[in-house]
């Protein structure tokens, strides 16, 4: 999560966006994590773990406040005229708020500093819902804010794009011959409030997280010359997630903490490409100030100077991409930025080599020259000079013969128009 790293990390069925020529895997990551408990699983997640701008934001109050307070919150997200129906809650729990089904709440399996997440199952009142979810092999989970968060607080964390696009998705449902897209983001379904006032947003399951298949992948390999992945299928987990962060920009989402345990993975068996990639944790993005040095130079300089709050436009688009080309570095190199570096546990000493004398991860010498190019084009100084994420997928349908079959699947399935074409290009 944007506060909790891993958004989705057990393994569940594939999503609605998976093709239908493709089969779910065996739980292969979550077969090896299962020697961990969850509290052992959520400490090793820490690391990972964002930033907040405002930290009055997670701060938690009078559970009883809280409670009484987000009731009334919601009731008026509810009455909201254009997104009013993405805010929903279940089990018939008000008569004053409108519900959609019955929702059982399962296991707790992973934990954030603003959410914890469940397994959930999902009765929709609607049959053809229940039978369209089943067919697609969707499953759900609720990451739940915890007990005496304010939802006053949190819906300032909302992008209004997340609330527009879910319009804009229900219009698209209703229409008798509506378009089929793919996803290349995590889908959030609805903002719901649970019996004891808890805010909670209910999502979409995939198998796990990037940064989880990096480190499994990273432990089966046997020398230091090659990276988490084949050649082929880094290349088109680097084409998803560009796509994802293009969705992102065209609905006016700056996301803030693009890295890959914010990126979930839907694994296939016997099909081509073995790993699907989809954007993660955007649905509270505004406020989140990134994690260590995903983040650009002018977000840390803005970090130093405590200014983060009086410098919003340090949060942009730029800022994304310089936080891609750390997300790709991962996927190259299957290691953390700076993780390392002989300075590694000195802080202050790399931000400030990061800020005043351009230090950034050395590439290994195995990594292409054109994703080199790309690495370090993101990384550049000045957020003018970094490319837009239109250029960046260019740049990789140029230079990938991998990327360009994945192009002609998605076209052959959606059209030509499958991409959501930046308007900020």
């Amino acid at each position: 999560m944007g506060n909790s790293c891993a958004c989705m990390s057990q393994p569940g069925k594939a999503s609605a966006s998976t093709p239908s020529n493709t089969e779910s895997t065996p739980n292969t990551i979550g077969e090896c994590s299962n020697s961990m408990s969850v509290e052992e699983q959520i400490e090793r997640s820490k690391v990972h773990w964002s930033t907040l701008a405002d930290q009055s934001s997670i701060s938690l109050g009078d559970e009883g406040k809280a409670e009484e307070s987000n009731k009334q919150e919601f009731m008026e997200l509810q009455r909201h005229p254009t997104w009013g129906g993405f805010f929903r809650t279940f089990n018939g729990e008000d008569e004053n708020l409108y519900d959609n089904g019955e929702l059982v709440v399962g296991e707790k399996f992973a934990e954030g500093g603003q959410a914890e997440l469940f397994h959930a199952k999902v009765t929709w009142w609607n049959p053809k819902d229940n039978e369209m979810f089943e067919r697609k092999g969707v499953e759900f989970v609720l990451k739940v804010f915890k007990k005496g968060t304010f939802l006053r607080s949190l819906k300032s964390q909302l992008p209004n794009g997340l609330l527009q696009f879910h319009v804009e998705d229900m219009e698209k449902v209703k229409s008798p011959t509506p378009k089929v897209t793919p996803r290349y983001f995590c889908h959030v379904h609805r903002g719901i409030l649970l019996k004891n006032g808890q805010f909670a947003f209910l999502m979409e399951k995939e198998h796990f997280d990037l940064r989880s298949l990096i480190e499994r992948n990273m432990g089966l390999r046997s020398d230091g010359d090659c990276g988490p992945f084949s050649k082929e299928d880094g290349e088109v987990m680097m084409y998803d997630i560009a796509l994802g962060v293009e969705w992102l920009h065209n609905h006016d989402i700056i996301h803030r903490d693009l890295k890959a345990s914010n990126v979930l993975v839907r694994e296939f068996k016997s099909t081509w490409p073995k790993w699907i990639c989809v954007v993660a944790d955007y649905e509270c993005s505004i406020g989140v100030v990134g994690t260590n040095f995903f983040r650009a130079p002018e977000i840390l300089q803005a970090c130093n100077d405590k200014m983060t709050n009086q410098r919003p436009e340090v949060f942009s688009r730029a800022a994304d991409i310089y936080a891609y080309g750390m997300t790709c570095y991962e996927v190259l190199v299957g290691k953390l930025p700076f993780e390392d570096h002989p300075h590694h546990n000195k802080m202050s000493l790399l931000k400030d080599h990061v800020i005043n004398h351009d230090l950034r991860p050395k590439i290994p010498e195995y990594v292409e020259v054109w994703a080199r190019n790309l690495l370090n084009g993101c990384w550049q100084r000045d957020p003018r000079a970094r490319p837009s994420i239109g250029e960046i997928l260019d740049i990789l349908s140029t230079n990938s013969a991998s990327v360009r079959r994945r192009e002609e699947f998605q076209k052959k399935k959606y059209g030509e128009n499958f991409r959501f074409v930046s308007k900020h290009e």
